[in-house]
Formats: C-alpha cells, structure tokens, sequence
C-alpha cells in the first residue's frame, strides 16, 4: 500500500525536476512512511511513499521492467499476483522482487493497456512506458483506490491525493462553483470534479492515457445488473456464501498484522465470521463505542457476542465526544470538504487499529450489493402511499407525522417521515436525491447568497440532480438505486471516506465485499431476493444463518454513527456558533447569515433536527478556513 505522484511536461524540453516530485511524495508521507522513491527522466518523473506489507525486503518501487523501458509506481494490493507471475515466468519474464507490483511491470510488457483486465485487487497505479513515450494511470473498477490529476500550460501532475497537487509551486486553489453546489446537496464533493477548478478524479473503472498529443479517458469495466431469474433462491444463497468466502481467502495475502474492524452488523460480522473459516488462524477483530451516557450508539456488546463466537483476539476502544481536537486532522484527511459524519469515528477506529496492526478487512459494501440502507424500502414505498386515498394522505397521516415528536438522541425519524411525504409526489430519480440531500434546491436557494446565486445561474448550475444511472428499459426501481449507489455514493462517499482516514494512520483497509468477482456475481441476483417482504438483505441473511448468531442477523441497522444531535445542542454548541457566526459567514460570503441562523435556532429549540444541514456547512467553513485561508497542504 503506498501513495503515487507523478508530473509529465507534454513539452520535451521542459525537464521535471526532482525536488518537485520529493514535494508531492512528502505531502503523502503518512501513506507510506516505511519508504520513498522516484524514478525522474528529462521531461517525466514518478515517485512514491510505500507502506510495507508484502515482500518487506526488495518491493522498493519504482520498479522497471528487464532493460528499463517500462516503469511503474503502484498503490493497492494485487490479490491474484502470484498466478499473474507463475504465467507471466512461464513466457520468459524475469523478476528481480517477489512484490505484486513488478507484475504489473511485465503484465504490461505483454498485454498493454488490457493488462488491468487480469489484475483483481484495489489498485491505483502509473505506468511510463519510454518507448512510446506515454503515461498511463489506471484506477480499479469500484474506487477503493483514488487518483487524481491536473493538466494545465502542458504540465500533467498525478497523485494519490490532491495534498501531492497542492504542494506543487504555483497551484491556484479558485474554487469550483459547481462542486461547492453538489457538496451542499450531497455533503460530499462528486467525483470526477472536485473543489477545485482543474483538478479532476480519475473516474473508477477507467484508464487516462497521457501522450505528447493528448489526455484520453477509456472506461475499461462497468457493472449492471443481470438478473438471473430462472435460478432458485438457494442457488443464489450457497453461491454468495461460496464466493464471499473465496474473496475473503483472497485478501488475507500479508506479511504484516491483519486483523478486522467488527461492529457487530451483519457485513463486519460476516467478514469475521468467515474469516475464523478461512484464515487458520486466530483473527483479530476491533471494536469502538461510546460512552455509557450514549447507549443507543455503543454496539461493543454485539460486537463482543461475536468475537466470543468466533474466538477473535478482540480489542475495544471507548470513543469520547471531544471533536473540536481531531476535526481540522480529519479535514486534512480529505483535501475537500466532506461532511460524512461517520468520518469521525471512523478516524478515531482507524486511529486504535493501527496500533495493533498494519491490515484490516471491513464490511464495507454490504449495504449498496445487499439493500441495506433505510432510503431503499422509504423509495419504494412511496409508491405504495401514493396509491392510497387523496383524503387519508393529506388528512390523518400528515396531522399523524406532524405530531411525531424529535428525538434528542439523534434520531431522524420525524424529519424522515416528512422527506418521505414530500417525495411521494417525485419521479424516482427526483425522489431518490429528496431523500439523500442534505440541502434541496430551494433550501440552497434561501441559504446561498445573491452572488454566488447568479454565479451558479450564470454557468446553468442552479440545479444539482442526482445522475441516477440509466439501465436498459425493464429494470426495476431498487436496481436502478443499487446501481446508481455503486456508481456514486460507494465511491465517493463510503470507499474515500475510508481510503483517506486509514491511510492518514499509515493502515491498509481491505473490502472483500467490493471484490470484482464477488460483485459480478451479486449483479446476477435478482433485487427481489434482495429486498424480500421488506426485510433489507434478505438474501445476505439466508445465506449466514447457521454461520451468525440469529440476535445478530434480526437486529435492527444501526450503522458507525454519532449521536450528533444532542452533541450539536450540547457539548459542540459554542463550538458550532463560533464558525457559524455572522462576521465568519460575512468573511466567506457564500451564505445569508438569516437562514444559517434559523435552521441554528430551530435545532437548539429542538423545534427541528438539522443535524445534517448544520455538520455540512460547519465543514465547509472549517474547511474553507484551512485551506483558502491559511492555504493547508496536509
């Protein structure tokens, strides 16, 4: 596991000096601290920090091909590297390493650009090839592994994260109006744009090939779903458990401690469970919660029932609510605002794994393959409502939802039953982003400035709609959700979010979920097996019972949250009103200070739950103030 940079001047006679690419490497130091190296040649130089974690000893990179025509900087893992080098041997290739990045290498030299096809794993990695003189950047088909790159004045620069960018001499850090708009609606910045104007992410799935005569995009792996509708559920059911088991084999390939992150829910339980099967040996398992005075958000003691189980070396970690300390760390983390609030105890999880050790599996993916999400049943449902009298929807059940009182515990479900209501009246794509948004476009409307308003309507970007990917006519509507989930908010949100805060504590995180194989499978599953009778991961259920303990499978989602609400009106509130005050509003100048104030006055009254309206405009002005005022690099 590392971090990549690279700069390839299009102009041959500008030469790429070293120090700018020890620059870029530096501000990724903390995703690879065990070592650095750059390879720099007239006008192309690549380098790398590497974190350790198969062949210790001689997997140093850049690493060359025989004559050293062909060399590579590569971050991720390569789970089948070992069959890859068996074949690759058989036809005469020569290896100096026993690393999984030299296959890569010679995986080149024989197949060009269709070497990723071979590759299964989470990668992202940067190939010069001085024959042809030409780049090439590859990123793995879900987004587990992030690449980003600006091109400007014939300059192409590459990295791991936008840190490396940053640190480049002369970057203008002029902010994306569009992406501020997206991050207000989905709390995150949608790839491929980003907060700043010029820098881009290289999609999931793609490849960029970067020559003297131009930057080309090739998407190289997509997924859709292809129900298989003439298989019973059993076959679905013995299928998911076999190669869900195989894909958690796979990643168990180290040289260095691996353990598991475990909640107690369903995906984390699994993974454990399965990898106790596999591993042959005792798997260390870790766990956080919170204080005794946040019961409802502390699953240690579901955790603890399953390491019990499964005879995991389980550790636990009491979390605290002091995020005034770590919250400019974790917004360094991402570069951009992100507004994720799970980010916060995923930090500080990530934080205590590392001391124990390097790798750690995650049942990250299980929600987005398996329905696992709330908004999946709410969406359908409205379907259902909309059939019933005009009398009882707009009579007794709205008097009903707006008599249900808020939850000062962090609970959602008045203001979630009211977006239920509202969404009713939407087409699905239109309903859908109802549900997720944090601000609509009306409430963005009444939020945003004049100034920032007529930028906006200026470029046609005062509506941000949710690209719900198109399938082929026939698919129905959780298909639809799932795979616009895993085209969008998986990598986005959920793979950066755990990307970033692992490696900003120098740990590798492994998502067997998100193995290709193991998703092209699930693709072929019908959602009906999927979402049946209600129930969310019904076929992910069926498949463990026997393998989980049945308090662990009928328990209700509670997700890696924080009890946010009550923390906003109590031990963050001074803290929340500081950056939210009307003189640090007016220095930024991007909101009317009125309608941060009510959405303030109304959630400290408990009059409304803007928990989530509030965390996303308190990052972005924490961001802001770290990174257009005091121009932060990592």
């Amino acid at each position: 596991m590392c971090g990549i940079a690279g700069i390839f001047h299009l102009n041959s006679c500008h030469p790429v000096l070293p120090e700018s690419i020890e620059s870029m490497c530096d501000a990724i130091f903390h995703r690879g601290p065990d070592g650095v190296g750059q390879y720099v040649n007239g006008n192309v130089g690549i380098g790398m920090r590497r974190l350790s974690i198969i062949d210790l000893q001689t997997g140093q990179q850049p690493i060359a091909n025989e004559d050293e025509t062909v060399w590579v900087v590569f971050n991720g893992e390569i789970y089948n590297f070992r069959a890859l080098r068996q074949d690759l041997e058989s036809k005469g290739h020569r290896f100096r390493t026993t690393t999984d990045t030299e296959v890569i290498v010679h995986l080149y030299e024989e197949f060009g650009n269709e070497c990723v096809q071979l590759l299964r794993g989470m990668f992202a990695f940067a190939i010069w090839d001085a024959r042809q003189r030409r780049l090439l950047l590859v990123r793995d088909r879900l987004g587990i592994k992030p690449l980003y790159y600006c091109f400007n004045s014939g300059m192409f620069a590459f990295a791991s994260e936008m840190k490396s960018l940053l640190a480049l001499e002369g970057f203008n850090r002029q902010l994306n109006i569009e992406a501020v708009s997206a991050f207000f609606t989905y709390g995150y910045v949608p790839g491929p744009v980003t907060i700043y104007e010029g820098v881009h992410e290289i999609p999931p799935a793609h490849i960029c090939i970067v020559s003297d005569a131009n930057v080309e995009l090739r998407r190289y792996w997509d997924i859709k779903p292809v129900p298989d509708v003439d298989k019973p559920i059993e076959f679905f059911s013995e299928g998911l458990l076999y190669h869900l088991k195989e894909a958690i084999g796979s990643h168990l390939i180290s040289e260095v401690p691996l353990g598991a992150f475990l909640s107690g829910g369903i995906d984390s339980s699994a993974i454990v469970a399965l990898m106790a099967q596999v591993s042959g040996r005792k798997v260390k398992t870790f766990t956080a919660g919170f204080a005794a005075e946040q019961p409802g958000f502390d699953e240690r003691p579901f955790a603890r029932m399953i390491a019990k189980s499964f005879g995991t070396d389980h550790t636990e970690y009491l979390l605290s609510a002091q995020i005034e300390e770590i919250l400019p760390s974790i917004i360094r983390a991402f570069d951009e605002p992100f507004a994720d609030s799970s980010a916060i105890p995923n930090y500080l999880i990530c934080q205590a794994a590392r001391k124990g050790v390097t790798v750690a599996l995650s049942g990250l993916g299980g929600d987005e393959l398996f329905a696992g999400y709330e908004r999946y049943r709410g969406t359908l449902l409205a379907d259902y409502y909309r059939k019933l009298p005009g009398m009882l929807r707009h009579g007794f059940f709205d008097r009903m939802i707006e008599a249900i009182p808020h939850s000062n515990n962090g609970g959602l479900w008045s203001g979630r039953f009211k977006r239920f209501i509202e969404g009713t009246g939407l087409d699905l794509a239109e309903r859908y982003q109802r549900y997720i948004a944090a601000y609509d476009d009306v409430e963005k409307a009444e939020l945003f400035s004049g100034d920032l308003i007529h930028e906006l309507d200026k470029r046609g970007l005062n509506s941000t709609l949710l690209a719900m990917k198109e399938t082929a006519n026939g698919y129905n509507s959780l298909d639809r959700m799932l795979f616009t989930d895993m085209h969008t908010y998986l990598p986005d949100d959920e793979l950066r979010k755990m990307d970033r805060l692992s490696m900003w504590h120098s740990l590798e995180v492994r998502v067997p979920f998100l193995d290709h194989k193991f998703v092209e499978f699930v693709a072929t599953i019908p959602s009906g097996y999927k979402l049946k009778r209600w129930q969310k991961k019904h076929i992910l259920i069926r498949s463990l019972n026997g393998i989980l303990p049945k308090t662990i499978l009928s328990r209700r989602k509670r997700g890696f949250s924080i009890p946010l609400n009550s923390w906003l009106r109590g031990p963050l509130r001074d803290f929340v009103h500081t950056y939210l005050s009307k003189p640090a509003l007016q220095d930024v100048g991007f909101f009317h200070h009125r309608a941060v104030a009510r959405v303030l006055k109304e959630h400290d009254q408990g009059v409304k739950n803007h928990e989530t309206k509030i965390w996303v405009l308190l990052i972005f002005m924490l961001w802001h103030k770290l990174y257009m005022c005091n121009n932060a690099v990592g």
